[in-house]
């Protein structure tokens, strides 16, 4: 007798586990659909990974970008009451991402003109730059970018045989724009040219103007 009733149980408990599960139709008090319990199981965890991919989206699409390029300034400075302008290349070198957007990017540039000298004159320049820009399609391959941040320059300009000595250091509000070709799926080149003006009125070096050729990768 125990072992029939043994066997009873062991059956209702082997029904109870392989029955469809009933769940209710949405948008429906009174339908409902049979849904295995492994069927269950396997809708939820679909779920959870499609959530788990729409979290995640937003930070694949973001990418890096470097480049090095070749740069050009032309620089306004005022000392002893006179005006001098005073052109410096140099090696340009940059580091930026995207802003969750394959249009909107951030960047940080650096610029190191070097030194230059004519007589007994000596001109040395170093800028950084901290910008957010945007992109789009021109045509073809080529691409267009507008920017826009602030720079800080690091200038020295000397001149002993007109007593001119100036070492400064100056924040700048600063404006790019420039046109890139797209030649490869991470390589790109371009040109582009900014505008500086300073944001202090007590320096000696009052605005520039440089432009630069650009060679960038992305990842």
């Amino acid at each position: 007798m125990q072992i029939s009733k043994a066997i009873q149980f062991v059956l209702i408990a082997l029904s109870l586990f392989s029955a469809p599960t009933l769940v209710q139709a949405a948008g429906s008090s009174s339908e409902y659909e049979e849904v295995s319990y492994d069927d269950l199981l396997n809708e939820l965890s679909a779920k959870k990974n499609h959530l788990a991919k729409k979290q995640n989206s937003s930070f694949d699409d973001v990418r890096l970008h470097a480049g090095i390029g070749y740069a050009n300034s032309f620089s306004n400075i005022s000392a002893n009451k006179q005006n001098f302008n005073r052109h410096a290349s140099g090696i340009q070198l940059s580091l930026g991402m995207d802003l969750f957007s394959p249009n909107w990017y951030s960047e940080g540039v650096f610029r190191n003109y070097g030194l230059t000298s004519s007589g007994s004159e000596e001109f040395t320049l170093r800028e950084f730059d901290l910008k957010i820009g945007y992109t789009n399609k021109l045509e073809s391959v080529w691409n267009y970018t507008i920017s826009s941040g602030l720079s800080n320059r690091f200038l020295k300009f000397s001149d002993p045989s007109r007593d001119i000595s100036v070492d400064s250091t100056t924040p700048s509000l600063v404006v790019s724009t420039g046109f890139i070709a797209q030649v490869h799926k991470n390589l790109s080149l371009g040109a582009e040219v900014s505008a500086r003006t300073a944001v202090v009125n007590d320096t000696s070096d009052k605005n520039s103007f440089d432009f630069a050729f650009r060679l960038n990768t992305s990842l």
